[in-house]
Formats: structure tokens, sequence, C-alpha cells
């Protein structure tokens, strides 16, 4: 078998270092990373030279800002309303306030040269999703016209002038409002800030203070604004009608203008710019929104909540009709590394109809739940924390459900707790590659995945903060699409809007919290775990598709004939996404499980 020598390794170099100049993205390293480490059939070689590498660029990894998707950062820093345009007019990054107000964006795979997408019949509709309508209204038109104009000089006729940056401001057409729009020479961007809407519950008062308007003055303003006539003004505040009228023209001359259309508008622009300087909203509206916003959420109204050992821990509950108690109808699901608990809308009909319900929780330091103890074991607290949820909600006999690499808590939650499950569905699931050694891996992560465990920590820890990064700055939109590049029925999934929706989702879900509990996560299942699979004794099944793009479905067969009592099934046409795209298969399953245990 060939080593990593000679010139492919000052290459192998070369690719992990560049990573940090920006010259390169993350699923393009990983592509170097495949095609420099030679595999045969069997454990490729990982060279211990490349290793010394690993560890100094994770250190670099871990307090430099690696990746050209990282360079967005800068742009979306601080709490002001901020969407990031490239060339293509896509939305590629998006302030934390902005996600709060509109989600994920990105997710949408927004273009302002074509039409917004919609959400289709059934979908649900939430605060977010009306915020998120009237914010694609104000896209269009003249914000659009904006864009494209200040894309139209070269980056380099950008550079020459104005210190390599450009501004211009649009008025909304329906309100009037100003909406603020940069770019710089590099990246190669145009971001766009608009107004935050809760400057107006203050706009008056700083009008008061800054025109030295009289506080009835500021009552008849505020009236005034929301289009109040005078004599309305006089009943509401039980006043004359020539006093409101005076202090109507105080007002006028105060604010330098001759009508009441002029002032309207007047305020208008003071409050869209004020709104522009990017100052946070006060604490009172931001406390509020933290409390009530569960900003990586698909579908916020899904998720709960609860306090468990002095530890919030998040999830989400999806009643059946009629709530059925009866032993097998509860379904608990151990979701993935880079995905969420979520469902998407037809798995939810699915096993709604079927009369399933379905809880998901999130694991430490992922989504809404808080990390581990210091002292603490990540997996098994990962495990006490569904268990609490499963008593707090008095699951009888619950199926588990593994998806993706949540396949090793569910055969680890049903040792622990055997009397209290009915039997396992394995869906998608990584399965230790050690199994098969006599496989070639696919892709890089496979290939040093089998090189000594996970590769040594250092490559570990590299891939994770690197990865990380990448999905937490612009990189989820390219880092699905090359998931799914190898797998027909992926890239068919990725057309749903629903299902590409919900993906973002889970990376969101998983990276909001930075690498630490991505790192923990990974490091408790990076060692060959074959050996729990004979030891299951409660009924299985294993579904997986024939064009997963990330786990050769040999490895699934050879898995599930070292399950005692299980069935395989193999899907044709079907990739990664077989949760969310074929619900029908996974209903089978549970109606399987329910009767054997029964």
């Amino acid at each position: 078998m060939e080593s990593v020598e000679g010139a492919a390794l000052p290459r192998t170099i070369e690719a992990i270092y560049s990573y940090f100049n920006g010259e390169q993205e993350f699923t393009e390293l990983m592509r170097d990373l495949e095609a420099f480490l030679t595999v045969g059939s069997g454990q490729p070689i990982f060279s211990g030279e490349i290793d010394s590498h690993f560890r100094i660029a994770n250190e670099l990894a871990r307090t430099l800002s690696p990746g050209a998707e990282f360079r967005y950062k800068m742009l979306v820093e601080g709490p002001a309303l901020k969407l990031v345009f490239d060339r293509a007019l896509r939305v590629v990054a998006q302030s934390e306030s902005a996600r709060t107000a509109y989600g994920d964006l990105g997710s949408l795979g927004i273009s302002l040269r074509e039409q917004f997408p919609e959400m289709h019949a059934g979908g649900s509709v939430s605060d977010i999703g009306r915020a998120r309508t009237a914010l694609l209204e104000q896209l269009t038109g003249p914000v659009t016209k904006a864009v494209i104009a200040l894309f139209a000089p070269e980056p380099d006729e950008l550079a020459a002038e104005a210190d390599g940056e450009m501004r211009s401001f649009v008025r909304l057409p329906d309100d009037g409002g100003f909406v603020s729009l940069s770019r710089f020479h590099t990246p190669d961007v145009v971001t766009v800030t608009l107004p935050a809407a809760n400057w107006g519950e203050h706009i008056a008062e700083m009008l008061r203070r800054s025109l030295g308007l009289s506080r009835s003055e500021t009552e008849v303003l505020e009236l005034m604004l929301i289009g109040r006539s005078n004599v309305e003004i006089s009943r509401e505040r039980q006043r004359s009608v020539d006093t409101v009228k005076s202090q109507t023209q105080s007002i006028f001359r105060k604010l330098g203008v001759a009508s009441r259309v002029e002032a309207v508008q007047v305020i208008k622009d003071i409050t869209s710019l004020a709104a522009l300087s990017g100052a946070p909203p006060p604490a009172a509206v931001a406390m509020s929104r933290a409390k009530r916003d569960i900003t990586f959420a698909h579908n916020p109204s899904v998720w709960k909540i609860e306090e468990i050992n002095g530890r919030e821990v998040g999830y989400v509950h999806y009643p059946a009709h009629g709530r059925a108690r009866e032993p097998g109808r509860s379904v608990i699901l151990f979701h993935g590394l880079l995905q969420g608990p979520e469902l998407s809308d037809r798995t939810q009909h699915a096993l709604r109809s079927a009369g399933y319900e379905l809880i998901g929780i999130s694991r430490p330091g992922y989504g809404a739940t808080a990390r581990a103890p210091r002292d603490g074991d990540f997996f098994r607290t990962a495990l006490d924390d569904a268990h609490a949820v499963a008593r707090k909600l008095r699951l009888n006999k619950p199926v588990l459900l593994g998806h993706l690499f949540g396949g090793h808590a569910a055969i680890e939650y049903a040792a622990r707790w055997p009397d209290e499950v009915s039997g396992i569905v394995f869906c998608s699931t990584y399965f230790p590659l050690q199994i098969a050694e006599h496989l070639v891996p696919i892709g890089a992560v496979q290939k040093l995945a089998m090189s000594s465990g996970l590769t040594s920590w250092a490559a570990h820890q590299f891939i994770a903060h690197t990865g990380v990064a990448y999905l937490r700055y612009g990189g989820a939109q390219r880092y699905l699409a090359a998931l799914s590049e190898r797998s027909p029925a992926d890239r068919k999934a990725m057309e749903d809007l629903d299902i590409r929706s919900l993906l973002h989702a889970g990376a969101r879900h998983a990276s909001i919290s930075g690498a630490t509990a991505f790192l923990a996560d990974t490091a408790a299942s990076r060692h060959d775990w074959s050996g729990l699979l004979p030891q299951i004794r409660i009924p299985t099944v294993v579904l997986h598709g024939a064009s997963d793009p990330a786990v050769n479905p040999q490895i699934a067969r050879l898995a599930a004939r070292m399950i005692p009592d299980c069935r395989y099934e193999e899907l044709e046409n079907t990739g990664q996404q077989l949760l969310h795209m074929v619900p029908d298969k996974l209903v089978v399953a549970l109606d399987e499980i329910r009767e054997k245990s029964a």
C-alpha cells in the first residue's frame, strides 16, 4: 500500500495551512485531504508528520478565523439587522438579530434574481414566517436595483476609490424607511442593513428630549404618527380642538416643517436612520425576545425547554392524535451530529396519522440544551437528559430511533433501561467503520476515521473547529450541496424547501454554541463500539438508503447481521435523508417493533 509521502506530503501540508488564508472553502479542504490520503482496501496509512501539522493547525483554528466563509463574520457582528449578499444575489450571511427576526434566510436559498420561495400548503405559520414575508417584500424593487448597482464596479475599480468601500441609502416604497447598503473591496459582497422595528416604539421619547417637546406635545406627536386627526386626538386626550391645533403647530415649528405629512415623513426618516446606527434595543425588549425565541429552530413552536437537575434541556415534542398511551406508541429520537431532532412536515404527518408521538432531545451544548457539567460525562449526561424527559412525559415503553450518529446513543439507552423500551429502529445510522476493514472508505473524513479511531485527536479537533466555523459563517448551503452530490436521491430531497430549511436548522442546532459540544459528541463515539451490536436483545430494524453518500450500505448490512433479532431493509432510490423523505417505511418499522414487543 502506498503511504502519504514524496510530493503528496508537502501538498497535504500546504492544503491544511492554506485554509487559513481564506483561499479555499472547508469542502475544498476536505477534498484536498481526500486526494492526498492514498488508500487501498483496508486501513489507510496516516503519516505521523501530517499529524504534527494537524496539531499546529488545530491550535491556529482555535484562535484564528479560518476559511473564506469566516470573513463574513465582521460584516454581521453587532445587534443591527444585517444581510450579506454575494454576486449571485444570494443571502450568504446574516446577523444574529436578523436570524432572530426572520429565521435562517440562507436555508431558503434566497436569490434576488429569482422568485422568492413560498412555503407549501400546510406549512406552519409563525411570527418568524410573517416577518420573513414582510422582509421579502422589502427586498424587491429599489433594494434589488441598489445591490446590483453596487456590484457593477469590478473589485479592482472599487479598491481605488473611497478606501475600497461604497455606500448608498434606499428609501422603501411602502413606509418610507431607509435601507443602508455597503460594499467593500474584500470580501466581494454587499451588506444590507435594515431599520430595526423596535426603534419606532421609543422615537417619540427621543424627539421629546432632543427637540424640547413637552410631554403633552409628545402625546400628540405619538397619536399623529399613527394617523389620528386633531379631532380624534382631542377626544382621546380630552382636550379642546384648539389646544390640539396649537400643540400641533408647536411641533411643526420644532421639527422645521409646515404640514402633518412633512412631520410624519421627517419622523420616519429620523426613526429609520436611528435604527441603522446598530444600537442595541432596550434591555427589556432584548430579554423578552431572548426568552421567547429559539433562533436555531426550523419551527420554534414544537420546542419545549425543561429544567432538569439545574440545567435547561431543549427538546421537540410531536404529539399523536388522541395522545395514545399504549406501549410502543411513543418514539424517542436520538439525533445526528449535524442535524437536530426536528422532523419534516411529511414525517410529522405520517407519524401523527399512524398514532405515534415523538420526542427528540438536544444533546448537551446543542440547541437550547445546556452543556454537560464540567465534572460530568457528555454521553451519560445526554442519556440522563433523554430519560428524564421521557419519564416526565410518562412515555410507555417507547421505541428508540437512532438517526445518523444517534444510533450509538440509542443502543446505550436501551442497555441502561432495557425494561423501559420496546425496540430500536436505526435510520441512516453511522456504524463503526472498523467492522468493515476490507471496504474502501468514502471521502476524507472516513479515510481519516479508519486510521486509528478517528485519526488522531489533533486531526479530530482541527476538523471540528474548522467545520463548525464553516457552518456558522456562510458554509451550510455549500456543505449540504457537497454532502448530497454523490446521491441523486439527496439532491432531489434538497429541492424540497421544507427539508432544505430543516437541514440548515440542524446545522445551526449543532453549531450555535461553538465547537465544544461537537467535539465532546464526536469524541464519545470515536472508538469502535461495534461490540455492542451483538448485545442488543430487543426487536430491531435497520433502514438504510442504497445511495447513502456518507455510510456505505455494505457497512449497514454487516451491522444488521451482528444484531440477533434484526430485520434489514435497504431502500432503492433513497439517500441519507430517508427519515424525512420516506416516512411510510419508518411507520412500518415502528408497527413491527410494537407488535414484536407486545
